[in-house]
């Protein structure tokens, strides 16, 4: 990590997380419903994948419960899709993709991991912690704070579902820990920097 370059670490994770037992179907596929059982309620943010926004996603604040929906009403169609070999009949959902929860902030005794010695040096969340970053006085105090609080995110996704090319907050190196599923990543390197700053149909990350 010191030279900058992609590092891939293994038997970090073991099955003491809750991340990998609640998380998780003994299947080995997402337990979407487990999500929208205990924290249904929680306000997160929804990426629209067949929608753009500018150089990002149309976004939408919706219910955790309303978002397992959506990607159940996906996957179901998905099926359907397939079903029909491939022939549309023009009323397929949308891709729907779960971005930016501040899930340990808003559940601070639910503890889903343990962070990884080589990580514990975490200077921006230790600092957020313990200082206020913003303050608010209005009635949507709480939840505006948890959403400028802290930058350890949960990420959620569908199969197709993706991200657009973009740069991690404060231009920081992130430490991506995958529970389950596929994620293809796509690594940049500088020389292609020229041919990527006008690809605007660069991607990123996407679930396989």
């Amino acid at each position: 990590m010191e030279k900058n370059k992609p590092v891939m670490l293994t038997g970090l994770m073991d099955n003491h997380w809750k991340a990998c037992t609640d998380w998780v179907n003994p299947n080995g596929k997402p337990n979407l419903q487990f999500f929208s059982t205990h924290f249904g309620s929680s306000k997160v943010q929804v990426a629209d994948c067949d929608t753009r926004d500018f150089t990002d996603q149309k976004r939408e604040d919706m219910l955790v419960s309303d978002f397992v929906r959506l990607c159940f009403k996906y996957e179901g169609s998905a099926v359907q899709c397939s079903n029909q070999i491939g022939v549309s009949n023009g009323d397929s959902a949308s891709v729907p993709y779960l971005k930016d929860w501040h899930f340990v902030k808003e559940y601070p005794d639910y503890v889903p991991y343990i962070t990884p010695m080589f990580f514990c040096d975490d200077w921006l969340n230790l600092y957020l912690d313990n200082f206020r970053m913003n303050t608010y006085s209005d009635r949507d105090q709480q939840n505006k704070e948890i959403c400028c609080s802290d930058y350890r995110f949960v990420y959620m996704g569908v199969k197709g579902s993706w991200t657009p090319l973009h740069a991690d907050v404060f231009r920081a190196a992130p430490k991506a820990l995958q529970i389950d599923e596929d994620v293809l990543y796509g690594i940049i390197v500088l020389c292609d920097l020229k041919i990527i700053e006008h690809d605007d149909d660069a991607v990123l990350m996407k679930y396989a």
